[in-house]
């Protein structure tokens, strides 16, 4: 199976039969899209490119988490988009959820996590050239 060609100015990270986190830049922050699935044994794959979103400096005041490609997630997965959250707010940093799968969306909902992420209908348009 060939692999995606990664858009001008993002990186994947992870392997392509798990769980898959593209980084991207947009104007209002990092934008982490990821696909696949996030549990138990790929959350070190979005962990770690959450970490490296958040270490960014300037401290971006928003964190976008493009959910709609995911298509499993158990409780390590939300365990993690909750302490992303957590470790993004200590810094002042909002964690938004854009376009979360049907199978996130629902796992949100039946646990309450809804209630604490923002949800964008849309992916932030990337970071403009000049």
């Amino acid at each position: 199976m060939p692999r995606k060609r990664q858009p001008e100015g993002s990186a994947a990270i992870g392997d392509t039969t798990g769980c898959t986190v593209t980084a991207r830049d947009s104007l209002a922050g990092p934008v982490l899209a990821c696909a696949g699935e996030l549990d138990m044994d790929q959350v070190p794959v979005f962990n770690h490119a959450a970490h490296r979103a958040l270490a960014a400096r300037p401290v971006p005041p928003m964190l976008l988490l493009d959910l709609h490609e995911v298509t499993f997630i158990d409780s390590a997965g939300l365990n993690a988009l909750l302490r992303t959250r957590i470790q993004a707010d200590r810094q002042g940093t909002v964690v938004h959820l854009a376009q979360p799968s049907q199978r996130v969306a629902r796992l949100l909902e039946i646990t309450g996590a809804d209630q604490v992420f923002p949800l964008d209908p849309d992916v932030t348009p990337p970071r403009s050239a000049r």
